[in-house]
């Protein structure tokens, strides 16, 4: 007579101890997979923004100058002033790359002569309708993977708010700017901030010249501290649909360039920390704590930004996202720093196109000194 043999079970205490196991398994291997994946994320950032770096290469043997910072103005005369509803072109560096990174096509379908502002209409600056289709469009070298992915809704941003009729467009954003300098969009040559303060700026590859009638047209070699040595475009990020940052398809501070008045990823505003900005007494040192942005000039004056942001306000403050900031009124006093996804810092262009890693600890004055053209400045690659 055979016995039937009883299988023995798992004990409760045993397939908890496996469970258990199994997740910390997991606990160890999830940050490293994220790490592989963000190594994945950062070489493709990496690799777009060499590609950035030869097509503006290719863009100074074919014009014999690096892009211009913005176009004021080509064959017309209604620009009065570079500040929104000013009546200028204002068609930023951006829009002169197209044909340099295989966009002939759309390069050829945008109408130059109006550009991305041009003369307000009653419902708002006439680009918005004449160049709506190209600025409607992603590019997807501009997009580094580590960010999310946003758009500017025109309609129901600030400027929807204080011009009625604007159309319902929506300007895919991107992730890489040029270097605008260590103050602020003025440059103290406009509007701003600094204005009637020139010593305070030091030239950068991209800007205004020295009389802010147009944007400076900087050679490869005019920049005497050497290509090598010479930060000229890093990443930004992408903000809410509210917020004008990262929409590289204007040329606002923060949209489509950046300052080093802040460190990569910083918010410590360093004027009132070195010589000779801390010796103002102009009012200048504010030390705001994040990204000073662009209020309508309908609206000025200057306050925290909320979220969303206030009304008449370009400024949507999301601090969890490392994307704080101050609205003010003036176009010239605007500044904002370069920002990434990426643990530890930022990607950066130098001149002769390499890409390098620029951490957040990099000192505040090596940052500046990085994006200077013919500053003298000497320093070593151990610096940053």
């Amino acid at each position: 007579m055979s016995r039937s043999r009883r299988r023995r079970a798992f004990t409760l205490i045993e397939l908890l101890v496996v469970i258990a196991i199994i997740a910390v398994l997991i606990a160890l291997l999830l940050p490293a997979v994220q790490a592989a994946r963000e190594a994945a994320r950062r070489a493709q950032c990496v690799n777009n923004l060499k590609q950035i770096g030869l097509a503006i290469h290719n863009y100074n043997s074919a014009n014999s100058s690096l892009p211009s910072a913005k176009v004021l103005q080509v064959n017309s005369g209604f620009c009065t002033d570079p500040a929104f509803t000013g009546g200028c072109q204002s068609t930023p560096w951006f829009v002169l790359m197209l044909p340099y990174i295989e966009q002939s096509g759309m390069g050829n379908s945008f109408n130059y002569s109006v550009g991305m502002e041009g003369p307000m209409t009653a419902q708002g600056p006439l680009a918005y309708f004449v160049n709506s289709t190209v600025a409607s469009t992603r590019i997807n070298g501009w997009q580094c993977p580590s960010d999310r992915q946003e758009i500017f809704d025109v309609a129901n941003s600030a400027i929807g708010q204080a011009i009625s009729g604007v159309p319902a467009l929506k300007i895919p954003k991107g992730n890489y700017a040029v270097h605008w300098g260590n103050t602020d969009n003025g440059q103290a040559k406009t509007d701003g901030t600094y204005f009637s303060k020139p010593t305070y700026h030091l030239e950068s590859a991209f800007g205004y010249n020295s009389d802010a009638t147009a944007p400076s047209l900087v050679t490869f070699a005019s920049i005497s501290d050497g290509t090598s040595n010479t930060v000229i475009m890093s990443e930004i990020l992408q903000s809410a649909s509210d917020d004008l940052r990262g929409t590289v398809w204007v040329d606002y501070t923060g949209a489509g360039s950046f300052t080093t008045r802040f460190t990569p990823n910083g918010h410590q505003d360093y004027v009132p920390l070195y010589a000779p900005w801390n010796t103002d007494s102009g009012g200048i040192m504010a030390n705001l704590q994040g990204d000073n942005m662009d209020n309508m000039p309908t609206f000025g004056g200057s306050a925290a930004g909320t979220t969303p942001a206030a009304p008449g306000s370009l400024c949507d403050s999301q601090p969890g996202q490392g994307l704080e900031c101050f609205s003010q009124g003036s176009d010239g006093g605007e500044f904002a720093g370069a920002r990434s996804r990426h643990p530890g810092g930022v990607n950066a262009l130098f001149g002769d196109g390499s890409v390098h890693f620029m951490k957040n600890t990099i000192g505040a004055l090596v940052w500046v000194q990085l994006g200077t053209i013919a500053g003298g400045e000497v320093f070593g690659a151990d610096q940053y």
